[in-house]
């Protein structure tokens, strides 16, 4: 018997994956879809005869945008809006990572970091520039600089044991920002001159027999083209906020077929 279903019940979008449209290796997944939507648009031509009588309408430069929402922040999704790749650091490619502390001085006036710091200009000495004393009503105190030699308004460091050393009456908490280097981390960078490239995209989801929701057929909407649009992209920095998405679908030019999409539903 034909398999030739026409009205299904969509029960959700579960997958969206990017992928380079010349290798079709995969750029990223996202798979907490909400509001999906899929649209087209053209722009049309009215031909009128000489009393203004409508005649026919011409349409042409036919587009499509396919949105979603991602219920989770997606660093894969941020990455493509941006214009740029996700970093992913080694132990041979280490990623900068800025560290902010507030440290209890100990009895012997050296307070210890948690972690390596390293000088941003690899300048041994560096590694950290400043100290700002914590009140005990939590307000700023005196700062302290770094230098090589110890003296009343400054601190030494030794970085390899992590350790910054202040003058004998210096005493409580002290607030110190500096950077290290992490070989599990992950860095994505806008810049103003990144463009997203063009990609194309599988949309996985998953229909219903309107007679016997029983039977489960999947569905894919296959665009050979799309470019994810940087125009206005909003990442809310909330715990309940949502990761927005839109992308503007695109023909291959010299393409003879002028194929936006493709819905494809298949028994099994």
């Amino acid at each position: 018997m034909t398999f030739n279903p026409n009205e299904l019940v969509l029960e959700k979008i579960r997958a969206v994956e990017e992928y380079d449209p010349t290798t079709n290796e995969l750029i990223g997944r996202y798979t907490q879809i909400e509001e999906p939507s899929l649209k087209t648009s053209a722009n049309g031509t009215t031909v009128t005869d000489a009393m203004g009588a409508e005649i026919v309408t011409f349409y042409n430069a036919q587009t499509g945008t396919f949105s979603f929402t991602n219920s989770l922040f997606s660093l894969d999704l941020a990455a493509s809006q941006f214009g740029s790749a996700k970093e992913i650091a080694d132990k041979n490619n280490k990623i900068i990572v800025p560290v902010s502390e507030t440290i209890t001085i100990g009895s012997d006036h050296t307070a210890v970091l948690k972690y390596v710091p390293v000088s941003p200009e690899g300048v041994v000495g560096a590694e950290v520039k400043y100290a700002k004393v914590i009140n005990e009503n939590n307000t700023f105190g005196k700062t302290y600089i770094a230098a090589a030699t110890a003296g009343d308004d400054v601190f030494t460091i030794n970085a390899e044991t992590k350790t910054l050393t202040f003058p004998d009456d210096v005493t409580g908490k002290v607030f110190v920002q500096y950077d290290r280097e992490a070989e599990k981390a992950v860095k994505v960078t806008k810049k103003t001159d990144g463009v997203p490239e063009v990609k194309s995209l599988l949309i996985h989801a998953i229909f219903h027999d309107v007679c016997n929701t029983n039977l489960v057929y999947a569905g894919i909407i296959s665009i050979p083209r799309a470019q994810i649009n940087p125009e206005s992209v909003e990442i809310s920095l909330t715990s309940e906020g949502k990761h927005a998405a839109e992308y503007k679908l695109q023909k291959a030019y010299c393409d003879e077929a002028s194929k936006l999409f493709d819905i494809i539903i298949s028994k099994d």
